[in-house]
């Protein structure tokens, strides 16, 4: 059976099963490699977590400059933020996140990380599929722009 991905446009992307082809938005492809992911794991008798890949994904966010981190928490809504920032439990990103918001936005996320109870699995799955939905968007845009290692410019 012929397997394959093809990207058509920026958030337009083409995927090949056998003679179906589907056309999927960039969330949708992340969704079929988790999936996949987590059946390779049952396979090998090992556990997976959906909410950790979920979380994986959106700490994309630390691969962004300051002003594309500015802008992502400028479009997204606080909560879904915060939810993120205690699933992830990742102090580089809540630094980058507070450092990049206004200052009584960060005294606020601060006072909710210390006070807020965690979120349920599928609150927090809603809250950090909206945030990648927005990241994978604006990147669409062109308004912001992931760099790591491997980014080179010519």
């Amino acid at each position: 059976m012929k397997l394959g991905i093809k990207k058509v446009q920026e958030n337009e992307w083409l995927i090949h099963i056998g003679y179906a082809s589907i056309k999927m938005d960039r969330f949708s492809v992340e969704l079929l490699n988790i999936t996949l992911e987590h059946l390779i794991a049952l396979e090998h008798g090992e556990s997976h977590s959906v909410l950790n890949s979920y979380t994986q994904l959106a700490c994309k966010i630390k691969e962004l400059e300051p002003a594309g981190i500015q802008l992502l928490v400028r479009s997204i809504d606080n909560q879904d933020l915060l939810k993120l920032m205690q699933v992830a439990n990742d102090d580089s990103l809540t630094q980058m996140v507070v450092e990049n918001v206004g200052g009584i936005l960060a005294k606020q996320l601060n006072s909710d990380l210390e006070k807020s109870i965690m979120p349920t699995e599928s609150d927090a799955k809603a809250a950090i599929k909206r945030v990648v939905v927005k990241m994978f968007e604006l990147e669409s845009q062109g308004k912001i722009e992931f760099m790591d290692e491997m980014t080179q410019y010519i």
